[in-house]
């Protein structure tokens, strides 16, 4: 019997996409308007994932420059293509470049910087056939000119220009929002599979097969081959942008989005990379649901699913979970023996720019982040905050001789009475539960109750439609020393 948690990869990583070389697994997640971009993840079991990097590291490969909130890169796909042992990564900087994709040979090290292919929509793919010749596929948008909601051909991956027309394919069952496509072929068959009904509640995954790349393609009669629409109580909802992988045992399996909901209709912390097996039925692959926290599948190979309750960071060098509001300027970041130095810029959380943010993602619904900071300068704010948006996030903010309790909910800017303090130099304790954030400072030892604030005020469905969740940050308009960090992970407790 083969047991494992979902989600497999906890916290804002939506979007996922995976590809296989031999033992290895890597999968990529979007990332929208935080840099380092792309997050990549290693696996030997596609149960147990570890973060081996970014696969967009330089300003080169991504300008963030001023984007709005949830602008920037959409929905990865990566893919090894064995006829030049090169793997590719394939994504649309929305607010700038459009479609692009990089490469490496290890995608743990330095991927090249962006060729671009000249064609319009989000959610670009790669297929390689059988004789290596690559083919790109992307969501059209404009289904009044494209009915499909697809468009496929070609590609030099030299240049990215295409070498013939692109072609409109198969675009799902009539859903709206037609995204996500992938290509396989098993068996000769090629199958093309897209998300529809947007990325909220009717959220779903179907597929279509021919037996032609450029179809026609007929439709699967199980569509959708995954949903949690029907799922209206369930923890998990919005499941859909799927991809598919068999692995070295000959399983198959689909990597997809989902959230975990805190009551019904909320949501905070992003959408997350789940895991399901996949069944063949008639020629045609189904997605097991409803998808579960706790997954037992019979006939499986055991394999232990490793769990990290804790984990700390002293900020003595580049935290490779940490990342930066945009592009960072490297200048206001000091990673020192004592911690991370970190000097403001002007730019506040509320601005549209690139503050002086380091930001790690919130991956638990219970459990407890601790941050120990010191405010250096006699001008200017140490924050830490609970992050979603620009115009959404609830922050402690330590100013000379005082403390504040600050939220920010849409146009709703409220600040509790400040707390006079003697010291520049407390430790700051958020208990967290599905429903509430409860903020403790603790000076000399002795613990207090600074605020409490609600999930749901840092949730999407709060706010204009987002596609991020919420980070721990820290952040300045003066200078300040952020010494440690802690975050301890309940929620394997609080399952069992």
């Amino acid at each position: 019997m083969l047991t494992y948690t979902n989600p497999i990869i906890p916290g804002f990583y939506p979007d996922p996409s995976v590809c296989r070389k031999g033992d290895d697994y890597y999968l990529v997640t979007s990332s929208f308007e935080f840099f380092p971009g792309v997050p990549i993840f290693h696996s030997r079991d596609m149960i147990n994932w570890t973060q081996i990097g970014h696969v967009l590291d330089r300003k080169s490969q991504l300008d963030l420059e001023n984007i709005p909130a949830s602008k920037g890169i959409y929905a990865p796909a990566i893919r090894y293509n064995p006829h030049e042992d090169l793997f590719y990564m394939v994504t649309t900087n929305t607010t700038k470049i459009g479609n692009f994709f990089v490469t490496a040979k290890d995608p743990a090290g330095d991927w090249s910087d962006p060729i671009l292919v000249p064609q319009a929509g989000i959610d670009p793919s790669l297929f390689f056939e059988d004789d290596g010749t690559c083919h790109f596929i992307s969501n059209a948008r404009d289904r009044s000119v494209y009915k499909s909601g697809f468009l496929m051909g070609p590609i030099d991956t030299k240049t990215g220009e295409f070498l013939s027309e692109p072609k409109p394919v198969w675009g799902g069952i009539g859903a709206a929002s037609p995204e996500a496509p992938h290509i396989y072929k098993v068996n000769g068959m090629y199958y093309q599979i897209c998300a529809e009904g947007g990325t909220e509640l009717g959220h779903m995954v179907t597929i279509a097969r021919s037996k032609n790349l450029y179809g026609p393609y007929e439709p699967c009669p199980h569509n959708p081959i995954l949903t949690h629409s029907f799922r209206k109580g369930h923890l998990i909802q919005a499941t859909g942008h799927a991809d598919l992988l068999e692995d070295k045992h000959g399983n198959w399996w689909a990597v997809f989005l989902g959230y975990r909901q805190t009551e019904q209709y909320f949501h905070h912390l992003g959408r997350e990379t789940f895991l399901s097996p996949v069944a063949w039925v008639g020629g045609w692959p189904v997605i097991t649901q409803p998808v579960e926290i706790n997954m037992e599948i019979p006939g499986r190979e055991a394999i232990c699913q490793h769990f990290q309750p804790m984990r700390e960071w002293d900020f003595s060098k580049p935290c490779i979970e940490w990342v930066y509001l945009r592009n960072p300027d490297t200048s206001l970041y000091e990673f020192t023996p004592k911690g991370l130095l970190l000097t403001g810029n002007g730019y506040t959380l509320n601005d549209t720019a690139n503050p002086a943010f380091y930001g790690l993602r919130q991956d638990f619904l219970n459990g407890e982040f601790e941050v120990d900071f010191e405010l250096l300068s006699k001008d200017g704010k140490a924050t830490v905050s609970i992050f979603y948006k620009d115009d959404a996030h609830i922050d402690v903010v330590l100013k000379q001789g005082r403390i504040s309790f600050c939220k920010v909910v849409g146009d709703i800017k409220h600040t509790r009475k400040a707390k006079e303090i003697k010291t520049r130099s407390i430790k700051l304790r958020i208990v967290c539960t599905p429903l509430s954030y409860s903020f403790y400072i603790i000076i000399e030892n002795k613990e207090s109750l600074l605020g409490t604030a609600l999930t749901r005020n840092v949730s999407t469905e709060a706010h204009k439609l987002g596609f991020t969740g919420v980070f721990l940050a820290l952040h300045t308009t003066g200078q300040a020393l952020f010494k440690k960090a802690k975050a301890t992970n309940n929620d394997r407790r609080q399952q069992q």
